[in-house]
């Protein structure tokens, strides 16, 4: 039926046939070749565009940790007890050493902001020279934003010192319980381009202020320059410019924003380099049509004409035979195919009888291939069961090793090389696994004897200097080496509670109530609503509302006061406070290790996460609320019943 629909003097002739197919199947692969240089096109252009942006973003982000760690180095620099001890030649041997120990700090000095003098420094004064310091060209701003900060870091303009000397940056922070002064950094742009920024395939970073001042690039001739890029066309979270005019040339333009500094890190590639793999592919396609286009033509001129007089010749021989004239003629005179059809006919003219052993003989040979292919599928069968068991064993041991038992191991299939190199990949993983759990438990037990034991001694030795010795400087020190007591705890539970082996039954109220009586709550009141009891392990709950407690003083005020209770709706219980609140666009972000907005005041940014880790070791869900009084209220549900036990309100002060 499907060939009724080919007019009837195409389907009388073979020629037309042929040369239609020929066509057909010629248009085809030119619709196909198109098609796959369109798809191509797009694809290679998404990925391009998706590379050069992910290539600013990261590095963006290494520039971020860099800046993020010279703030906190800056930090470090102004509270330490050199800087706090005010001994000139001390400062200097500190500077000395940490201009020596970091390698993108060339200069640094201790100033006099309200003088706009150097009181002492170190470094290459080729650099930066004291005199710049304080009054580079006349820029007399940073200095003065340097002498209002206090525990901030200001970061200046890049500039040259002098015309001969390199580019630099800045740093600068006040020093803590002494006005005035201040600590100042210098860093060497063009060492920082060779050490920050990398070669991106066949492209450049250049990084650029807001100004359009090229800051970094790898070719150091064009740093403070003006970059030739617009900065107008930067959007304010990462993005892509296409066929962008960079020095006369068509330039792929990918960038990213900065978070610590309000720089862009832009990563430029020729668009003849970021595109060359699309003009192959469009070369290749061409050539392809081509080459196609000539094969079907000396298809059609030689193969095809050949073809089509032996099919005449040969339906002229079978009609006659149709029609009984078994006299008639075969020539046998052409050694290809037709050739042997020409011979097959004669043979089954002359041979009928052979034909016929023949397809006897084929069918038995069909009935011994099915019973080959039905053994080969009980053996591929077989081969499937065996690698069902395989994989259940191997799901068990993997199971075991993630319930905690690191010394499970698979035993390599013998019969499948791709489960035996599975299984070998999974050892080796646990191997490692393992050792780094040994080493973690090593760290840990550093920080909770080796550390913790002259840490005691230090605190010790400072009571006794306090009772001995009026100083302002007594207080801070104990405040300090307790601060560093409670890091550790922090990053001993951080580090080694996982998971809960053993719970017990314990109280909300007493629980809360040891947590409370282990923290410097100054003013703050706690007020305990409902009591219940929940099964946990009391040390690791009791980090819960130790950090809670904590966290509720240090943003709340000395006076916060904290209430705890049962939730009404499910078993569990809250800790709220009537202090300012988190805001509902930061609550995610203040879960994760080391975001902190007390940074100044010794915050690590550890409290919130031990928390959550300790709640997901006992399956505990948290969620941050809204607290009846405004504060901030931390939910826990999918607390362990043990007894519901409601008790009367009680305060603890």
């Amino acid at each position: 039926m499907k060939s009724r629909l080919l007019p009837r003097f195409v389907r009388q002739r073979y020629a037309v046939k042929f040369v239609l197919v020929l066509g057909v199947v010629a248009f085809a692969i030119a619709l196909v070749g198109g098609y796959s240089y369109v798809h191509a096109n797009d694809v290679i252009g998404d990925e391009t565009r998706t590379e050069m942006v992910a290539d600013a973003e990261i590095q963006a982000q290494n520039l971020d940790e860099w800046l993020t760690r010279m703030e906190v180095q800056m930090r470090s620099l102004s509270e330490s007890a050199a800087f706090q001890s005010g001994d000139q030649r001390e400062i200097s041997l500190y500077l000395w050493s940490v201009v020596e120990r970091d390698s993108d700090i060339d200069a640094a000095y201790y100033t006099d902001t309200k003088n706009e003098t150097v009181i002492t420094g170190t470094g290459s004064a080729s650099i930066a020279s004291a005199q710049s310091v304080t009054k580079y060209y006349g820029r007399q701003e940073f200095t003065a934003l340097a002498q209002r900060t206090q525990g901030d870091v200001v970061i200046s303009d890049p500039f040259r010192p002098s015309p001969d000397a390199a580019p630099v940056i800045l740093f600068a922070t006040g020093i803590p319980s002494e006005p005035n002064r201040a600590v100042i950094a210098v860093a060497n742009l063009e060492s920082l381009s060779r050490a920050h920024l990398h070669d991106n395939a066949d492209g450049r970073f250049v990084v650029v202020d807001p100004e359009g001042t090229v800051v970094l690039a790898e070719d150091e001739s064009r740093i403070l320059s003006s970059d030739s890029l617009d900065g107008s066309q930067y959007g304010d979270s990462s993005g892509y410019l296409s066929g962008v005019s960079l020095q006369k040339t068509p330039t792929e333009v990918g960038y990213a924003h900065l978070d610590a500094h309000a720089w862009v890190v832009t990563s430029r590639v020729p668009t003849d380099s970021a595109y060359a793999l699309r003009t192959d592919i469009l070369t290749q396609i061409l050539a392809t049509l081509l080459v196609v286009g000539i094969g079907a033509g000396v298809i059609a001129t030689t193969i095809g004409r050949d073809t089509v007089d032996a099919v005449q010749t040969l339906a002229a021989k079978a009609t006659a035979l149709r029609d009984g004239n078994l006299d008639v003629p075969i020539e046998r005179d052409r050694e290809d195919e037709f050739g042997d059809l020409y011979e097959a006919f004669d043979v089954m003219r002359t041979s009928l009888r052979d034909q016929i052993v023949a397809a006897e003989r084929a069918r038995r040979e069909a009935e011994d291939a099915r019973e080959e292919a039905w053994a080969e599928k009980e053996a591929s069968e077989r081969r499937r069961r065996h690698l069902e068991r395989t994989a259940e064993t191997y799901a068990q041991v993997m199971q075991a090793c993630a319930d905690g038992d690191l010394t499970e191991r698979i035993d390599p299939d013998d019969e499948s090389e791709a489960m035996a190199v599975v299984g070998r990949s999974f050892n080796e993983m646990m191997d490692e696994v393992e050792a780094r759990n040994e080493q973690l438990k090593t760290v840990s037990h550093v920080l909770s004897h080796d550390l913790r034991n002259p840490l005691n001694v230090a605190i010790g030795r400072a009571e006794l200097l306090e009772e001995g010795v009026a100083s302002d400087h007594v207080a801070p020190l104990l405040e300090s080496l307790d601060r560093i007591d409670a890091i550790i705890d922090d990053a001993l539970v951080l580090a080694l509670q996982s998971r809960v082996e053993d719970t017990l039954p314990v109280t909300l109220h007493d629980v809360a109530q040891r947590a409370w009586s282990h923290v410097d709550t100054k003013d703050a009141t706690l007020t305990v609503d409902e009591s219940l009891r929940f099964a946990a392990d009391p040390n690791l709950a009791g980090h819960v509302f130790e950090n809670l407690f904590r966290n509720a003083v240090d943003h709340g005020g000395h006076d916060v006061g904290v209430r705890i209770g049962a939730l009404s709706e499910t078993h569990g219980f809250y800790v709220e406070d009537d202090g300012p609140g988190i805001d509902p666009a930061d609550r995610d972000e203040v879960l994760e290790p080391g975001y902190t907005t007390n940074r100044a005041n010794g915050g690590t940014g550890f409290g919130l996460p031990i928390v959550v880790q300790v709640a997901d070791a006992h399956g505990w869900t948290i969620s941050i609320e809204t607290a009846t009084d405004g504060g901030a209220r931390f939910e826990f549900t999918d607390v362990a019943d043990v007894e519901s036990n409601v008790g009367s309100a009680a305060s603890i002060v």
